[in-house]
């Protein structure tokens, strides 16, 4: 008997919290509102001067992930244009977002967001390459033995690289 008094209270409990707690709906017009102002794939195949089954086929190649809106319309995120029309190359990078911006001109705070992430996306695309580990280990390897040597010895790692 006290174990279902103990369940009884449990599930009025668990009730009381349903509807005492904030529900999701709260926090969705933040995020409706960001998705709403996110092109379309119809737009940004406008913008990236391609055909929209072009954008289908990106979105698959590059494993994007679209933003779903409504149910039946996927939304892109500003990188992911931007790394569709580099793909493309059909319209340039600079121009998708200039046009990214001209869209969101009516929104400062939304376009100061477009901004950012288009900022970001440039610095990730210039940023200076890294040497591979492999590579300058090659390079002392080079500059620590003879020339006859250093090229021996390269063969035989990266054999042994390339069979590993």
């Amino acid at each position: 008997m006290l174990a279902d008094h103990e369940s009884l209270q449990d599930l009025q409990d668990l009730r009381r919290v349903r509807y005492t707690l904030p529900m999701a709906a709260t926090q969705t017009p933040a995020r409706a509102e960001v998705v709403r102002t996110l092109p379309t794939y119809q737009e940004a195949a406008e913008l990236i001067e391609i055909h929209p089954s072009g954008i289908t086929r990106a979105v698959t190649k590059l494993g994007i992930e679209p933003q779903l809106w409504g149910g039946v319309e996927k939304h892109l995120a500003v990188v992911d244009v931007l790394r569709i029309a580099a793909q493309a190359r059909r319209a340039s990078v600079e121009e998708v977002a200039g046009q990214l911006l001209e869209r969101a001109s009516s929104d400062p705070a939304r376009e100061e967001a477009i901004r950012a992430e288009i900022d970001r996306y440039f610095a990730e695309i210039h940023k200076p390459a890294q040497p591979a580990p492999q590579d300058s280990f090659l390079a002392e390897l080079r500059e620590a033995l003879p020339e006859k040597y250093a090229k021996q010895a390269e063969r035989i790692y990266r054999r042994y690289v390339e069979s590993s």
